[in-house]
């Protein structure tokens, strides 16, 4: 059966088993670190060295001398360990030296420290003023999880910064180097779209926490010959398994196959030829799976996507399309503006509070020329916002809501079938799909790590 992505209390559980494992040891650098670091990530979810390379060689910047890193998750966290009672200190200054000799996509955005009784979590990508650097004992790690949600595939976007901007240009520079690639093959142009948005949709999910951590770059890694030869048939292979039920797949004693979850929708829905790759092509694939998919924006993203297709634009991504903030300045005087203001009338009345989710959950929005979905991702996504500050407030005014046995599907009101998009053509229509899908799942991870 495939393994789920794990959510909050679970994490939280396994953190405690294993405070309560490591509580005791000697804890030493050389003899008991790369153990620790496992049985960490393991509290996350990264159980595969794929996942996770330990014991990494660098080269230190100041130095020029060569050392180890304990662990490197790549584009998230790089993991430092020291003896017990070492400065924790220099052993982040320590981590600092070696990032200068990584590459792009292995640049990390966290670095975490440890001397196995005490943590130190610096935020790389932590805004000029902000705290960017969280403290606390090994017995504190069950309550600290949440700022440790990044490890499971969790982020706290911020939408609208620098760096995601950065990030969202930077993956869709790769995915037009795949689609140079089709293009130079002869694949058919519609199957091509088709060929990419599965694509898309397995290096987001490899990242994001839809399935278990770098499952995707794993099957390829472990699948496909390094010539590439027969990387076009083990991933029709995989997209047609993604498109069936665990339980009416071929090949079901196929542990890996099966460990990938059924993806429910039109996603991996139609038959398409297997296009060639060669040993080029496959390392570029594998170069787009080292890349941390999470830190996109679908909705910036989107619009850069629909440019792949275009040899111009190709040659100019990144230089025209329409900001975030662009977008809400219609939309908020559309609707949002009026929307923020009930939320503020009713800030201490919980029936006001309440008719309010049931309004937003009768909302229906359409862009009547959606092109790649942009308007509506956003609007989307500061509805889910809102109304999750809307659920925040209603457990300040009762406590006892947060006790409340519920799902997460019982507390979204706000559904993406209120969302409606006319578009002529096929390529920017998928896009819009696929990238309210993506923030679908944004909005949904925020639920869980702010309501648990």
């Amino acid at each position: 059966m495939s393994q789920k992505p794990l959510v909050l209390p679970d994490i939280r559980s396994r953190a405690g088993s294993f405070v309560a494992e490591w509580r005791d040891a000697e804890g030493y650098e050389r003899g008991e670190a790369q153990s620790f670091v496992r049985d960490l990530l393991r509290v996350f979810g990264i159980t595969r060295s794929t996942a996770a390379v330990y014991e990494k060689r660098a080269q230190r910047a100041s130095t020029g001398g060569q050392g180890y890193i304990d662990a490197l998750i790549s584009g998230t966290a790089l993991v430092e360990m020291k003896s017990a009672g070492a400065d924790l200190v220099k052993a982040e200054a320590q981590a600092l030296d070696y990032i200068e000799s990584l590459t792009e996509h292995e640049r990390p955005d966290f670095v975490i420290t440890s001397d196995f009784r005490r943590f130190r979590l610096l935020d790389l990508t932590a805004d000029a003023g902000e705290d960017g650097l969280l403290e606390f004992g090994l017995d504190e790690l069950p309550a600290h999880v949440e700022e440790l949600m990044f490890l499971a595939g969790y982020r706290r976007a911020k939408f609208g910064s620098a760096e995601q901007e950065a990030a969202s240009i930077k993956a869709a520079q790769l995915m037009a180097q795949l689609y140079e690639h089709l293009e130079s093959t002869g694949y058919d142009e519609h199957q091509a779209s088709i060929f990419l948005i599965r694509t898309l949709f397995c290096l987001y999910a490899d990242d994001s926490g839809l399935w278990e951590r770098d499952l995707f770059s794993r099957y390829i890694e472990e699948r496909t010959s390094e010539d590439g030869s027969d990387l076009g048939a083990q991933l029709a292979t995989l997209y047609q398994a993604l498109n069936k039920p665990e339980d009416k797949r071929y090949g079901q004693s196929d542990d890996l196959i099966m460990a990938f979850p059924y993806v429910n929708g039109s996603v991996f829905g139609e038959p398409v030829d297997i296009p060639y790759f060669d040993r080029a092509s496959r390392e570029l694939l594998l170069q787009a799976a080292y890349f941390n998919w999470s830190s996109i924006s679908p909705a910036i993203f989107g619009s850069l996507f629909q440019a792949v297709k275009s040899k111009k634009a190709r040659r100019k991504l990144g230089e025209h399309y329409t900001t975030e903030t662009n977008i809400l300045k219609l939309i908020r005087p559309l609707f949002l503006d009026e929307l923020e203001d009930q939320f503020t009338k009713a800030h201490a009345k919980k029936r006001e509070l309440e008719k309010l989710l049931d309004h937003l959950g009768s909302l229906v929005l359409a862009d009547m020329a959606c092109g790649c979905g942009n308007f509506l991702i956003i609007a989307y996504r500061e509805l889910r916002a809102l109304e999750l500050r809307i659920h925040e407030r209603l457990q300040e005014l009762d406590p006892s809501r947060a006790q409340l046995s519920l799902d997460a599907e019982s507390r979204v009101h706000v559904r993406l079938s209120q969302f409606y998009g006319i578009e002529l053509e096929e390529w920017p229509a998928t896009i819009a799909r696929t990238a309210m899908f993506l923030m679908e799942h944004q909005a949904n991870q925020a639920v869980n790590l702010t309501l648990g």
